[in-house]
């Protein structure tokens, strides 16, 4: 009687191949996870330089840049406010105006947000609009800081993903950070999760610390 001879992994085979994987796993994973955000930090600058024309075509148009919206929703809201209901920074800020929607300067509303905003505060995407410079001289607002906020070879910000950290916000529990990651400092110091992209109204767009630069705009002490 002919016997089939059965060929099977041994333990220590199978422990050998699950520890190879977890090891590629490891690597993988922080490699994937980078990826992700480079490519959302890609999407997001894209986001910003359509908005940014929309918003400098609009200044042609009418020798102004539009105002703020003041209120989180789906509705153009310019000249309104709601306490702790803004459509930025979890709603502590005004948001770049949907006006530019309505008056087809863009064609839909998705360069109004960050993609990794959009993605990462689902639910609450009204409140995470990008943060609009209602301050600035020629936007007609009346609230936020001056109208030199940041300025870059005299540039001034227009629009950026959060400005208002966490702490300084309606909601200090509200728990959102920075999207665009981590910066380190001269001195090998890690900063987590305060990088934010940033268009300025000379239609450019940065990445920059933007825990650092809210802080700094208002005098306040820095200590990340």
């Amino acid at each position: 009687m002919n016997r089939q001879k059965h060929n099977a992994f041994t333990l220590i085979e199978l422990l050998i191949v699950v520890a190879i994987l977890s090891i590629l796993a490891l690597i993988a994973v922080p490699n994937f996870l980078m990826a992700a955000q480079r490519a959302d930090r890609s999407a997001c600058a894209a986001h910003l330089k359509t908005l940014g024309i929309a918003l400098l075509s609009y200044k042609v148009d009418y020798n102004h840049f539009p105002l703020a919206d003041g209120v989180a929703g789906a509705e153009p809201s310019p000249g309104r406010t709601e306490l702790g209901n803004g459509p930025a920074a979890g709603g502590s800020w005004d948001g770049a105006p949907r006006s530019l929607v309505a008056l087809r300067y863009i064609t839909g509303d998705a360069a109004l947000f960050c993609p990794a905003c959009k993605k990462k505060y689902k639910g609450r995407t009204q409140n995470f609009r990008y943060a609009y410079n209602s301050s600035a001289r020629d936007t007609f607002g009346h609230l936020g800081g001056e109208d030199h906020i940041d300025r870059v070879d005299g540039a001034f910000w227009l629009a950026r993903c959060i400005w208002v950290p966490v702490e300084r916000s309606f909601y200090p529990q509200g728990g959102y950070v920075y999207p665009h990651g981590d910066e380190q400092n001269e001195n090998g110091r890690v900063e987590n999760d305060c990088m934010e992209n940033v268009l300025m109204s000379d239609g450019r767009v940065h990445l920059r610390n933007g825990h650092r630069d809210f802080y700094k705009a208002y005098g306040l002490p820095y200590a990340p």
